[in-house]
């Protein structure tokens, strides 16, 4: 029943997906024209669609004309022509060997992440995550703060320019920031330029960002080799055999609009063949029992995912753990060996159980190398493969390839 109660919420979850955002742009001409969007991620403008009302057509942002577009308190983009440094830091075949900024002016659309006599914003150049601040009582237009990865000879090295920049023009002693460990992400940074409005008796707002993606839902496909892995136990001793399977699903994923937390279901096939063991039988060395396992699982789980990078899906690792249930199709053969007065063997008895639908678990590691591609590694437990019968586990090991559409 856990099961169905947690598939349930899943579906909720994918239907509350599809729910339109009611929002607003401004045009260049400052006038603003409140619209429904279609949930995206925001921060990719070619992939924001908009309609007039609930029940319009789709279409494209007109982003030439429009200069900010956002949802009531939940975030703000605004158009604006900064200097960026065209640099990339995310992987390093990119990595440029120079240590300082390599600028490049271009327009671009700002995420607005607190806004006050000091703001933070945040922007995509090279599809890379870039920082920027202002401060209007100090005159410093919109700048981006610096951080980036480079090679000196054959080593690795790290610009933190930020560091030094925010403990400069960002900073009124408090305590509670330590400009000297201060991380290139999103919640740290917030936290300064929270704590230095604040400081300064300065009015601000944050943007918590939810309203733009509430529930993101992906899909992919995957396929992939599996070492297939069967135990067998007897009054006798244990035995163990493993061969190369081979499994293919696909994937819904839900990623929560706030924090690193998501979900997955996924269905799958998986076949296993010819796994053989050989156990002693009983308390005597002329019976041994010979189990042979030839079967297909049709599977369902769902579990919870974490991803441990702030692109979450799009790139980075992500660890997960899930409640599977199994339906298997086949057959297990137990056959009684016995030895005649020439030490040969021969089938004394043979049984064949019918196999059984079962519960596991499941624990994975991967690693998106794109919005699309992908490869995990994952562990399925031991499950009872015979009805009522704890002697007969399989269990599996896999890597699987992952395609997203």
């Amino acid at each position: 029943m856990r099961f169905f109660s947690l598939l349930a919420i899943f579906l909720i979850a994918v239907v509350s997906y599809g729910q339109d955002i009611k929002g607003y742009y401004i045009t260049n001409s400052d006038t603003r024209i409140d619209v429904y969007f279609k949930p995206t991620d925001f921060a990719k403008t070619d992939k924001i669609q908009i309609r007039q009302n609930e029940t319009g057509e789709y279409q494209s942002l007109p982003f030439l004309t429009v200069k900010e577009y956002g949802i009531s308190d939940q975030f703000k983009f605004i158009k604006r022509t900064v200097k960026v440094d065209k640099s990339r830091s995310d992987s390093q075949r990119y990595y440029s060997t120079f240590k300082e900024a390599e600028w490049e002016k271009t327009e671009l659309f700002l995420n607005v992440l607190v806004e006050g006599d000091a703001s933070l914003y945040s922007g995509y150049f090279n599809e890379e995550k870039k920082y920027f601040y202002s401060i209007d009582s100090k005159k410093i237009k919109i700048t981006q703060l610096v951080h980036k990865m480079y090679l000196y000879g054959n080593e690795v090295k790290e610009n933190k320019e930020y560091q030094q920049t925010l403990y400069n023009e960002v900073n009124c002693g408090d305590s509670s920031v330590n400009f000297g460990t201060l991380s290139y992400k999103e919640s740290s940074l917030k936290k300064v330029f929270e704590v230095y409005n604040s400081c300064k008796s300065s009015q601000y707002k944050v943007y918590d960002n939810k309203g733009s993606l509430k529930i993101e839902l992906l899909v992919s496909g995957y396929a992939g080799p599996t070492m297939n892995m069967l135990a067998t136990k007897t009054q006798g001793g244990s035995g163990n055999d493993s061969s190369i399977g081979f499994n293919l699903g696909a994937e819904a994923v839900i990623v929560m609009p706030a924090g690193n937390l998501g979900g997955f279901f996924r269905l799958e096939y998986a076949m296993a063949t010819e796994l053989e063991t050989i156990t002693p039988f009983a308390n005597t060395n002329r019976l041994v029992e010979q189990s042979v396992l030839n079967a297909s699982f049709f599977s369902a789980v769902l579990g919870p995912r974490y991803f441990l990078s702030e692109n979450k899906n799009k790139k980075g690792f992500f660890i997960d753990a899930g409640f599977g249930m199994s339906f298997a199709f086949g057959d297990l053969t137990k056959n009684q060996l016995a030895t005649n007065a020439q030490g040969e063997y021969y089938t004394a008895s043979t049984q064949t159980y019918n196999l059984a639908h079962n519960f596991y678990l499941t624990a994975g590691f991967g690693y998106a190398l794109s919005e699309n591609m992908g490869l995990e590694v994952r562990y399925d437990t031991p499950r009872e493969v015979v009805d009522y019968n704890s002697n007969y586990k399989f269990s599996k090991l896999g890597l699987n390839f992952k395609y997203t559409f």
